[in-house]
């Protein structure tokens, strides 16, 4: 059932972290691992975070590309904006209609991710600011940021989904001021401590939507050029699922998948295992095909 506002998504999204976090069997290293990864995001949200800059007053922005990364985050974000309201307001209504959120649209992504992110944006409420994409010379991440920031000179912090098993990220700070060469701002990264495995069990468990693209072999989602599903996906040799209970628990035994688009639908070819087959975060990328210097 789709949420009626804001205010329900972002009580829905509490409900599923808490109940996540109640898990107690089965007790298998990668839930306990990840109700310690949950614990860890929703203190650095509510206790280091909304303090500093309030939710509630335009100060804070999303990062959001419809990936299962910024996913987990907005889940775990929606339902930490719902405690901080229930707990250290006075207020009647919950003040917000809409999550104030950014996409840099950089490249030529795949129709599938598309249409995730304009079911997803209507789902979680998102005002959603989407960066220009110039055919013949794509703007930079700074440039694009640069001309967000342009048009909503009240951002003081931006919210980024970006783990340590991500390229660059090994020596990142959840709170961290962005480097030279980029427009001021900070940049909130709780989810920096968060392995692959725990990405897909806390998203499986939670019944919501994922992008379909995931699905039929993908790992890792980046410009349609120069992204393939991932090889040790293939069918060719069996791998375990590790998340059947997370499966079955919320979804009834069925992944949450968005539809293909028409333009993707020759990836399904049953040639490969859904994306949440891997483990492993040194492989995630594995689909990524490294672009030749010109």
């Amino acid at each position: 059932m789709a949420a009626s506002s804001l205010a329900d998504i972002s009580e829905r999204c509490h409900k599923i972290a808490q109940s996540y976090l109640q898990i107690k069997e089965p007790s298998s290293p990668i839930i306990r691992e990840t109700q310690d990864a949950i614990k860890l995001t929703q203190r650095l949200v509510l206790n280091d975070i909304f303090p500093r800059w309030s939710p509630f007053n335009g100060e804070i922005s999303f990062s959001y590309n419809g990936g299962k990364d910024c996913q987990v985050l907005l889940i775990i974000y929606l339902g930490c904006l719902w405690e901080y309201y229930k707990s250290n307001t006075n207020l009647k209504q919950f003040p917000l209609d809409t999550l104030k959120a950014v996409f840099i649209d950089q490249y030529q992504t795949f129709h599938t991710l598309e249409q995730f992110v304009e079911f997803t944006k209507k789902r979680y409420y998102l005002s959603l600011y989407e960066s220009d994409r110039n055919h013949n010379k794509s703007l930079s991440m700074p440039e694009a940021f640069h001309r967000y920031l342009v048009d909503h000179p009240e951002t003081k912090a931006i919210v980024v989904g970006i783990r340590y098993a991500d390229p660059f990220a090994q020596d990142l700070k959840p709170i961290q001021r962005t480097d030279e060469g980029w427009p001021d701002f900070l940049r909130l990264q709780p989810l920096l401590h968060w392995k692959l495995s725990c990405i897909w069990s806390f998203l499986l468990y939670s019944g919501e939507p994922i992008c379909g693209i995931y699905g039929v072999g993908f790992s890792s989602l980046g410009d349609i050029s120069h992204t393939l599903p991932n090889p040790h996906l293939s069918k060719k040799k069996a791998l375990p699922l590790f998340y059947e209970w997370e499966i079955s628990h919320r979804g009834k035994g069925v992944v949450n998948c968005s539809p293909l688009s028409s333009q993707d639908s020759h990836f399904q070819n049953d040639e490969y295992f859904p994306g949440w087959y891997l483990l492993d975060d040194s492989l995630e990328r594995c689909g990524r095909v490294k672009k030749h210097k010109s």
